[in-house]
């Protein structure tokens, strides 16, 4: 097999579990070695890096405190965002290579069914104009080669790119979801799913709308932690 992360040839190991579901490897083993997976311990809200003997990292433990009415958004990763992940994602996300999409498809499954198997899934969305810049939403791109089935019920009002802004410049951002569902949910638990989880804007801001249009719990589930 042709590994499509580095264009190598490789064998593909044998597997049960593989052959169970039917799914193929599309990288060989020392591209996929290459990503770091998140490891406990990790802060139980956030997964990001926490002190010995912490529950919390200080990030959420400050949100907290200046957030007191706010619902609390536990969030999962998988991968931490090392430069090995941060090149994946230049490529899949922003030069288009939509077949990187399958590296991940195993992992993304197995922890959805795993810890999320009852939880309706709603990716983050796009805005229009970043849409058509882009040409695809890379969250449901993965959710799609993953085979997960999602809800596309939030819109979102365009904004400058994330990835320009600052910390404080994320935090401080007003709301861009809005409902677009064709009726509120009843009594459904929302799995968010998304691609980098960086301040936590971007999940707890969805899962506010989420919260007030039905749903009983929001939990995010996000490929990447940076």
């Amino acid at each position: 097999m042709i590994c499509l992360y580095c264009g190598g040839d490789f064998i593909e190991p044998f597997s049960l579990h593989k052959m169970f579901f039917k799914e193929r490897e599309t990288a060989c083993s020392q591209c996929l070695a290459q990503f770091e997976r998140i490891k406990d311990p990790a802060c139980e809200i956030c997964c990001g890096t926490i002190l010995e003997n912490q529950k919390l990292c200080q990030n959420c433990k400050e949100y907290i405190k200046l957030n007191p009415n706010q619902p609390i958004i536990v969030n999962k990763s998988i991968f931490q965002y090392t430069n090995e992940m941060k090149e994946w994602l230049n490529r899949y996300k922003f030069y288009g290579d939509v077949t990187l999409a399958s590296l991940f498809i195993t992992d993304l499954k197995e922890y959805y069914q795993k810890s999320f198997r009852n939880f309706k899934i709603v990716p983050i969305p796009l805005s229009k104009e970043r849409l058509k810049e882009r040409g695809f939403n890379q969250v449901e791109i993965l959710a799609q080669q993953a085979g997960l089935p999602f809800i596309k019920c939030l819109q979102r009002v365009h904004t400058e790119k994330q990835s320009k802004l600052s910390r404080y410049e994320r935090l401080s951002r007003e709301q861009v979801f809005s409902f677009c569902g064709d009726e509120k949910f009843k009594n459904v638990p929302i799995l968010i799913l998304d691609d980098v989880y960086t301040t936590g804007k971007t999940v707890r801001d969805a899962a506010i709308i989420l919260l007030q249009n039905g749903a009983t719990e929001v939990y995010s589930l996000t490929l990447i932690r940076a």
